[in-house]
């Protein structure tokens, strides 16, 4: 038995995904199909995720219907799916065994040495480095990543190999159901306070996470106060990382650009210049964690060092979407005041002139919880729009707005803002105001990259029609 069920024989196992253009869902509902399940899926609207999925024999419906249940055997759900939705209902009816993506994602890991990587901030990038790493090394892990990535071809793999690459998500509490040879912490924060009470249930479920099995050890940084706390209470094995301290640590900081050098101070001794790929401090401390993780495997170091040197950057991390008549346009996923502050003082290395944000705040709690401290999280920019909450899968709260962060901003009083009432505002308000030099940055988990895009085609459509740009002038 595995978590109380059978352990499974994948081959010819029938499995539907509710919500499969999620982009944890569409990773294991792929890595599932590689083992031999028939795999079918549904989502609420259509999107280049559901047609991918049809393109490699997994069939995706638009819309909810208890008619896709018909000779299932597991049904699959993300937490964006209420239990008590019309289909889930019918499949508990039925008998069909209905489980949560954590769930699944747990019956997935079962066998592997599992690399499980939480954290508030940077699981995403930071999976891919230890990814990327383990594939130079000639591991061939199976690998499931929260971010589509160029070098993969997508958010996952799966691999041959005895290591089993997954972000760990704590939003629900569902990375408790994993069973981590090498869990992975990059740090704790106040966020998800939807499902959490508070700080205090958060670092508490982070010690129950942070216990490895077997001769596996615990992987953290030790930059993050709250992670110091969670190590004592912690048995086990436990390899540190941290900038200027940890048993693998970074020194002589040298951020650029589009990377960053720096010392690797490891347990055999100092590396000197190592090339990061990627930019930003905060990346740096991700990549420390692979460099903790290939001490504790053991693996070569020249090509942990190649590896680190060319890893390929997420999508939606600080990702470049364009340019035009010097014009920079840029698009993040950061959503909380943390990721935020982190990309926009890696953003400010880059502009030339101006740093002009669009951001949409992404969920009504978090925005409820958290907008005193978006207050300080935009100071780097010179010119910052607002849109309206993204939802999610919430329902509004009566008084939560946008409204409430921009008067964090505004009793703050750095950062020049306006509220806009939607993202089709966006091309309207900047395309005649940017000139060269300045870089456009979208900021949020939801659908404001369409607007950085929106604005750039305008830019560009502008060029080519000059009586047009003439007269909007």
């Amino acid at each position: 038995m595995v978590d109380g069920f059978p352990q499974l024989n994948w081959q010819g196992l029938r499995i539907h995904f509710v919500a499969i253009g999620g982009i944890g869902m569409s990773a294991l509902a792929r890595i599932a199909a590689a083992r031999g399940a028939a795999v079918t899926g549904c989502d609420r609207v259509d999107s280049p995720t559901l047609a991918e999925l049809r393109s490699h024999g997994i069939p995706c419906h638009v819309g909810h219907s208890s008619g896709h249940l018909d000779d299932v055997d597991v049904v699959v759900y993300s937490s964006a799916v209420p239990l008590d939705s019309a289909e889930l209902r019918s499949a508990m009816t039925r008998g069909i065994r209905v489980v949560s993506r954590g769930r699944m994602l747990a019956w997935l890991q079962r066998g592997y040495d599992t690399v499980a990587v939480a954290g508030t901030h940077g699981k995403t990038t930071t999976t891919w480095i230890i990814a990327n790493v383990l594939l130079r090394c000639g591991a061939d892990p199976t690998v499931a990543v929260g971010g589509n990535v160029s070098d993969l071809g997508g958010n996952w793999r799966a691999g041959a190999g005895r290591l089993f690459v997954t972000e760990a998500d704590e939003s629900d509490g569902s990375f408790l159901h994993l069973v981590p040879t090498y869990p992975v912490i990059t740090n704790i924060d106040r966020d998800h306070l939807d499902y959490y009470s508070g700080i205090d249930e958060i670092e508490a479920a982070f010690t129950e996470f942070a216990d490895p099995i077997g001769d596996g050890a615990v992987i953290a940084c030790v930059d993050c106060p709250r992670v110091r706390r969670v190590l004592k209470r912690v048995g086990g094995r436990k390899v540190t990382y941290g900038i200027g301290s940890g048993d693998v640590a970074a020194e002589n900081l040298r951020l650029q650009p589009n990377r960053a050098i720096y010392d690797a101070v490891l347990p055999t001794g100092t590396v000197q210049d190592v090339i990061l790929s990627l930019p930003g401090r905060h990346n740096v401390q991700n990549s420390l964690a692979a460099l903790a993780l290939a001490v504790e495997l053991d693996l070569p170091l020249d090509d942990v060092l190649e590896a680190l040197a060319d890893t390929s950057p997420v999508d939606r991390r600080l990702q470049k979407r364009g340019d035009e008549r010097g014009i920079t346009f840029y698009d993040d996923y950061a959503h909380h005041p943390a990721e935020i502050s982190a990309t926009l003082q890696t953003a400010r290395m880059l502009a030339d002139r101006r740093l002009v944000g669009v951001f949409q705040p992404h969920r009504y709690t978090r925005t409820q919880q958290l907008y005193k401290e978006f207050g300080a999280a935009f100071d780097q920019l010179d010119l910052l729009l607002i849109a309206p909450v993204y939802a999610a899968s919430e329902a509004p709260i009566e008084g939560v707005s946008s409204e409430l962060i921009a008067g964090a901003l505004r009793a703050r009083g750095k950062v020049p803002f306006e509220l806009l009432p939607d993202l089709a505002a966006v091309p309207e308000r900047l395309a005649g105001e940017l000139t060269a030099g300045d870089l456009v940055i979208t900021l949020g988990a939801g659908d404001v990259w369409q607007a950085g895009d929106a604005v750039l085609e305008r830019i560009r459509q502008a060029k080519q029609d000059p009586a047009a740009e003439a007269a909007g002038s």
